[in-house]
């Protein structure tokens, strides 16, 4: 059976002003029917450049400058501008890793899904704006989204962040293309939306016999969905094959390298392993092997000559280790440091609790638009208000990193920010270190804030573009009025987050995602604090980067005695950094307690089913787990469900669960550090 999409010794060059940068060298690879192939590596290897090729949507200082692309046998280098325009979106579309900015604001959804198909109708078919109207919001009953004839209506940002996703992939499919790309399409989503967002996209697959080309870095992802794995760095694939033949015997110690730099909660380690160095400059590369300078296996071969294809258990990889230079030269894999993850419960040297240095007290965080401020201000409650956080108790212990999960729209952001007197709380107290600080003034709270930081979740835009990064670390010690030696001080953040100090004169848009990341929680630990609050700090990350940051905060407090609170969706690094775990949905906490204890035997159903709903690195997992799918979506926090706040979306629900609300209490079975709120916790009595 020919292939849908057949890509031969592709070459892709950008022009710039250093010289041509060779982003992607050599591709083969082909998509068929029915078929979901991966495409993994970190940042800047020449994924997204590989899609925009196929798509023909290169920037203008890019050019294909080698190789053929053929769509069902059809040489997409040949086609001008007009007939590649009618074959996207009709046999190939892509879903964008942004919905929000791939969808027009101004436009509602229906007018862009109509607009879509009747583009591609071709002259002579019948059917107008009311066959293409019905049409599109059968795609959108399709892909999830509840009473399509009215929401078609709606425009983008009238829709949730997994409902927007749901959105792009029904314009994607709704021409039946015969080749799907999706680039990252569940990077910015809770664990329960990816898991929904990949069960879709294998019914599509399954129903329809799409090919699609998956680019990811998440090996989760990976594992459960896809069918075959290509590997890129430095714009060159060095392996391919089967899924399952790769996670059972990756080949290429680069595979191997981003494979132990995944953090999972089956596979506790004491340090993360991280690839040392960076990709080469793609402008002047080297005639050996380009992970030569970063592979723990290299030899003088490997700085001399490019390795040639070899297979291996049908399985292709470009490595000298596996070819004729190197016979007998078995690839090993070196000893992983897996063990029990340190941490547990937070206790001094003499084994007394540590002490308390942060406490909260029926926390409330409401916000209101002119309807409900003016209904609040005439005394009519708090009709209206959106409660962003309800209700919250919570201690955090001196030394120890709290994990603070739950879906997008939980609260959990807004807590932290609450934390740090960033947002106005509307009751309730914050005591830190002994000190109402709810009560401060913002002349009082100003100082505080040299002991209390946070690492906020986008490096880039929390960094201002105008300044340096010597700049950028100066900054705290400036409005404190402390003075410094600058570039000493400097020298140290650098060196103490890892970077060199080369860096300290760069702006931040010359930095890597990992880069920028570090400066931030440079900034952040300038002052010494004691608090440090870190809003979701590996998102967007490749998972060598990510592994380096993790490690990172995990040094950074057993060095400084720095306390962590972690706002994550992501549950696989908790395993490895948190001591605790505190979930949280839609505003209040409704269990908490030990790492070990939450991730091993989690009770209250909401947490069992986000842990259920991990993606987990292991293919021979994909038809043995059995996931929780939870019903519809979280409630709106303006008008909250009667009784437990879960009860619309839990499956164990009873009557007592419609009005009563449950309180956060230790069960008998458990220890002092687990509570639950729910009225059958533990699976008892369901």
């Amino acid at each position: 059976m020919k292939p849908i999409l057949q890509v031969t010794d592709l070459g892709v060059d950008y022009l710039t002003r250093k010289g041509d940068l060779a982003a992607v060298r050599n591709a083969n690879f082909s998509v068929h029917a029915g078929q979901i192939v991966a495409l993994v590596g970190e940042s800047g290897c020449g994924k997204s450049t590989l899609a925009s090729a196929v798509m023909q949507l290169l920037p203008p200082n890019g050019r294909i400058v080698s190789g053929n692309l053929l769509l069902n046998g059809r040489d997409l280098r040949g086609l001008d501008d007009e007939e590649m325009r009618r074959l996207r979106g009709k046999e190939i579309s892509m879903i964008f890793q942004d919905p929000l900015t791939s969808l027009n604001p101004v436009f509602t959804v229906g007018q862009q899904m109509v607009d879509a198909i009747l583009s591609h109708q071709l002259a002579g078919e019948r059917g107008g704006r009311k066959e293409a109207r019905e049409r599109a919001v059968e795609m959108l009953s399709r892909v999830g989204i509840p009473d399509p004839g009215q929401r078609i209506d709606d425009y983008p940002h009238q829709f949730s962040g997994g409902m927007r996703q749901r959105i792009m992939i029904a314009l994607a499919l709704q021409s039946n293309p015969s080749l799907l790309i999706a680039d990252e399409p569940t990077s910015a989503l809770d664990v329960t939306l990816e898991a929904q967002i990949i069960d879709l996209i294998r019914a599509l697959r399954d129903e329809r016999q799409t090919g699609i080309l998956y680019i990811t870095h998440n090996l989760g992802v990976v594992a459960q969905l896809c069918d075959h794995l290509l590997v890129l760095y430095a714009g060159s694939i060095v392996e391919s094959g089967e899924v399952e033949r790769i996670f059972k015997n990756p080949l290429h110690p680069y595979t191997r390298a981003l494979m132990r730099s995944h953090p999972s909660r089956h596979a506790q380690a004491s340090r993360l392993k991280t690839i040392p160095g960076r990709i080469p400059d793609l402008i002047e590369l080297s005639p050996g092997c380009k992970f030569a300078e970063r592979c723990e296996f290299s030899r003088k071969i490997c700085l001399q000559k490019e390795p040639e294809e070899c297979e291996v258990d049908g399985q292709r990889v470009f490595c000298h280790l596996y070819g004729p230079d190197c016979p007998g030269e078995p690839l090993t894999p070196p000893q992983e440091d897996i063990g029990r993850r340190e941490g547990g419960v937070s206790l001094s040297a003499d084994g007394a609790k540590k002490e308390t240095i942060l406490r909260l007290e029926q926390l409330k965080t409401y916000f209101y638009d002119s309807k409900g401020l003016f209904s609040r201000l005439l005394g009519g409650g708090q009709e209206g208000a959106v409660r962003a956080v309800d209700r919250v108790d919570l201690e955090v212990r001196r030394g120890e990193t709290l994990a603070l999960v739950g879906e997008s729209g939980s609260g959990k952001t807004t807590l932290g920010r609450t934390i740090l007197r960033l947002v106005g709380p509307s009751h309730g107290s914050i005591n830190f270190q002994g000190k109402p600080i709810n009560a401060f003034t913002q002349s009082q709270i100003r100082p505080m804030r040299a002991r209390m930081q946070m690492i906020f979740q986008d490096p880039f835009s929390s960094l201002s573009p105008r300044k340096k990064v010597s700049q950028l670390l100066l900054e705290p010690f400036m409005i404190h009025r402390i003075e410094v030696d600058g570039d000493k001080k400097v020298n140290e953040l650098l060196e103490m987050v890892g970077l060199s100090a080369e860096q300290a004169d760069k702006y931040p848009h010359q930095l890597s995602g990992g880069q920028a990341r570090r400066v931030g929680i440079a900034r952040a630990l300038a002052l010494e604090p004691d608090l440090l609050i870190a809003d979701e700090p590996t998102a967007g990350l490749d998972v060598s980067v990510a592994a380096g940051v993790l490690n990172l905060l995990k040094d950074l407090r057993e060095k400084l005695n720095l306390t962590y609170v972690i706002i994550t969706h992501n549950l696989d690094i908790i395993a490895f950094i948190a001591d605790r775990i505190a979930v949280m949905y839609l505003g209040r906490i409704v269990e908490i307690g030990e790492a070990d204890t939450l991730l091993t035997g989690p009770g209250h159903p909401y947490t069992k089913a986000l842990m259920s709903a991990v993606a987990l690195p292991d293919p021979e997992l994909r038809h043995q787990k059995q996931r929780i799918t939870l019903e519809g979506e979280i409630p709106s926090p303006r008008d909250p469900p009667l009784g437990c706040s879960f009860h619309p979306r839990c499956r164990h629900r009873r009557k007592i669960c419609t009005t009563v609300s449950p309180v956060l209490e230790k069960r008998a079975a458990n220890n002092g550090f687990h509570l639950i709120a729910c009225h059958f916790p533990l699976g008892n009595d369901f």
